[in-house]
């Protein structure tokens, strides 16, 4: 997630990453030195084979009637196609042989969270230095700077909760906590629209479940403090000397009837009557209202309109499939862990309904198979381990 997220700012300089075979090169040959020096373990299909090999099928489908056999082979395309279908499905069975049993993984995977979380924090603070002299002068050119506010608010939606995970489960959880709110304000200062909302949705969210289901009397107080102190100074900030700017970035953040996303989404429906069973395909690029950067599909800025314009009916099914395993796991026991792994899918794929999450393979696609793997892994482990389960179960006492 953290090498994703490091080139978020060069949106659009492809010159900038004419030497990333530098890296692929290397990276191919090491793969293929470990296969044929150590022998691969057979791949386990695991919980999630069915619902990803639906989405392998609907994304291999997609278009099908429609694109030409050119473009059906074209990049970029063929590459979306391949790493977001059986890719996936690949990366899920490397993983689900792979990882281990019977050990609690969530609180290594949410510590991975608070180093995505604080790479964030510091991408944003960095930035807002570099350009600190235009907050005051000209906010809308100080608005531009954040054209990859969308990309970093994805990667904070998921990693913000498991902050909140590990503020109710760990002895020092109020550094916890404040980083969450940190993450945050980053996503605010982000600048992205769908940021600001399903971010605000997860804080509250994250705040609310943090006080409820604390362990203790004493934590429910400490993170109610420091909720109302956080709350206060929003309140604060925005009487004395913020409310101008932000008066003026909710200007230049509105939306119009006549703004491309809009256009965009009315063209996914249009394309999905036309087209209703298989949709127009991810290789479709009419050149209209957006212009993809090099090595980009043509999106419609929603993974519903792009499930919809793309891949139809069976995208639709496909997707279906692929929710309700994930939302099964996650109700299947009413642990810690998969409350707050809730409110991060909540935030991520609220905001996906407003952007494209659900169509960038790496980092997003890719962690979410992680994530989920973690989830049914530690309910099995949960299962297994009744005293540790009870632990970790959700009370309200």
């Amino acid at each position: 997630m953290i090498i994703a997220m490091v080139p978020l700012a060069r949106y659009g300089q492809t010159g900038y990453f004419s030497n990333i075979y530098l890296v692929v090169i290397p990276m191919v040959i090491a793969i293929v030195l470990r296969l044929f020096i150590f022998r691969p373990k057979k791949l386990i299909p695991g919980e999630f084979f069915i619902p990803t090999l639906a989405v392998s099928i609907a994304l291999t489908l997609g278009g099908l009637f429609f694109l030409s056999f050119k473009q059906y082979f074209s990049m970029p395309g063929i590459y979306y196609v391949g790493a977001l279908g059986f890719g996936m499905l690949l990366l899920n069975s490397i993983f689900e042989t792979n990882f281990e049993k019977n050990v609690d993984l969530t609180k290594f995977l949410a510590k991975m969270m608070i180093g995505v979380g604080i790479m964030g924090i510091g991408m944003i603070v960095t930035t807002y230095i570099k350009h600190y002299q235009l907050i005051f002068t000209d906010t809308f050119l100080f608005a531009s700077n954040f054209q990859w506010g969308n990309n970093l608010s994805n990667a904070l939606l998921i990693a913000m909760p498991f902050a909140f995970y590990l503020a109710v489960t760990q002895k020092r959880s109020i550094p916890y906590f404040i980083l969450g709110i940190l993450e945050y304000l980053a996503i605010v200062m982000g600048l992205s629209r769908g940021g600001m909302l399903f971010g605000t949705i997860a804080i509250t969210l994250s705040c609310i479940a943090s006080i409820i289901v604390a362990k203790t009397k004493r934590n429910r107080l400490k993170f109610a403090v420091v909720t109302s102190i956080f709350l206060a100074i929003v309140a604060i900030c925005l009487c004395t000397f913020l409310l101008p700017v932000v008066k003026d970035l909710l200007n230049n953040l509105k939306i119009s009837n006549s703004e491309s996303r809009v256009l965009l989404y009315a063209l996914a429906w249009k394309n999905f009557l036309k087209h209703p069973l298989f949709g127009t395909g991810l290789a479709y690029n009419p050149h209209v209202y957006y212009f993809p950067q090099a090595m980009c599909i043509y999106w419609y800025h929603s993974t519903l309109f792009q499930v919809l314009g793309s891949l139809g009916i069976l995208g639709i099914i496909a997707y279906s499939i692929q929710a309700f395993y994930r939302m099964r796991a996650i109700f299947k026991i009413k642990s810690l862990f998969n409350l707050f792994v809730l409110i991060s899918i909540i935030g991520f794929a609220g905001y996906s309904m407003l952007n494209v999450g659900y169509f960038i393979p790496l980092p997003n696609m890719a962690i979410l198979i992680v994530v989920f793997i973690v989830v049914d892994r530690n309910n099995k482990y949960l299962k297994k381990n009744p005293k540790i389960m009870e632990k970790e179960l959700i009370s309200l006492k």
